[in-house]
């Protein structure tokens, strides 16, 4: 088996069954939480006895509660968050009345707008005692209980019992952070937008209070990997011998010298099997080549060269 090939195939397994399991964590329902901003500017320690602070979860969803404050909507009082979340599932605010007169049960006095990508918008009804009640129960005359409890993934609902209750400040009785649910009714929607308006058909004192809002949302999965892709490592090792022979004319020097020179050559050419000892027999081989063209100049200029004789004039000549 081709040990590289081997471990090629399982890496690209390994980062592949990661890629598939971080998708999968991925395309599970995130909070988005959103900042009040400055128009929250009344503390909600002037009314709680206890508050939920930083970045809270409240009835399993993330809110920001950093600034400590609640935003108050009088009549007519309208107030928009924008913002982009692809796959939007729901928008999750916590919201209560104030002054909600006992008479007002049943009245709408309020609406929660959704805004999408694509022009269109999702409305939800607020009406107290259904789906909204006054954030001081403990009080005498008030409206102190809702009836749509019960989860619905196409009506607005309240999250029963309360995500946060205490004691109003300086007194004994009940105050409560309630969790109004708006699901967002077609799928693979990208909200932009979250309106919210007190329309109080009778005016007067009632106030809607927001604490807090996020959006929960389905981010899309990333791209599963492409099939074959991966990481691999391999190693290898080989070994490579050269042999050669010469022969020449002239003197002995020379073909030794020749000799030499066809052994380099044949030894460079076989040394491509031996790539490890590729870089060390390189350069050991082009010495040799330096060394046995040299030798090769000389013994070709010394063949050339016609042997010089010395006439020896004899005595009787």
């Amino acid at each position: 088996m081709n040990a590289a090939l081997y471990t090629k195939s399982t890496t690209a397994l390994i980062l592949t069954s990661g890629l598939i399991a971080a998708s999968s964590v991925l395309a599970h329902a995130q909070d988005a939480p959103m900042a009040l901003g400055a128009l929250a500017t009344y503390p909600l320690n002037q009314a709680y006895a206890t508050v939920p602070t930083g970045q809270a979860t409240l009835g399993g969803h993330t809110f920001d509660m950093t600034s400590g404050n609640m935003l108050k909507l009088a009549t007519n009082g309208s107030t928009n968050f924008a913002g982009s979340y692809q796959n939007a599932k729901a928008v999750h605010l916590l919201l209560n009345s104030a002054n909600t007169n006992s008479w007002l049960a049943g009245t709408p006095v309020g609406t929660v707008v959704l805004t999408f990508s694509d022009g269109t918008t999702q409305t939800a009804t607020l009406t107290v005692g259904g789906n909204l009640r006054e954030w001081y129960i403990g009080a005498f005359g008030v409206v102190n209980s809702v009836t749509d409890t019960t989860p619905s993934p196409t009506t607005p609902y309240v999250t029963s019992p309360a995500v946060w209750t205490t004691t109003v400040l300086g007194g004994t009785g009940t105050a409560v952070l309630d969790m109004l649910t708006v699901p967002v009714t077609t799928a693979n929607k990208t909200l932009t937008g979250v309106q919210l308006t007190n329309n109080n058909p009778y005016g007067g004192a009632l106030t809607i209070d927001l604490s807090g809002l996020t959006v929960e949302f389905t981010p899309p999965a990333p791209p599963a990997p492409a099939p074959g892709g991966g990481t691999g490592t391999g190693t290898g090792t080989g070994t490579g011998t050269g042999t050669g022979t010469g022969t020449g004319t002239g003197d002995n020097a020379c073909g030794h010298h020749q000799a030499q020179s066809i052994a380099a050559k044949a030894e460079k050419t076989d040394d491509k099997a031996g790539k490890s000892n590729e870089k060390a027999e390189k350069s050991d081989v082009e010495k040799a080549d330096k060394t046995g063209d040299k030798n090769d100049n000389d013994c070709q200029k010394a063949a050339r060269t016609p042997a010089k004789t010395k006439t020896v004039r004899r005595g009787d000549d």
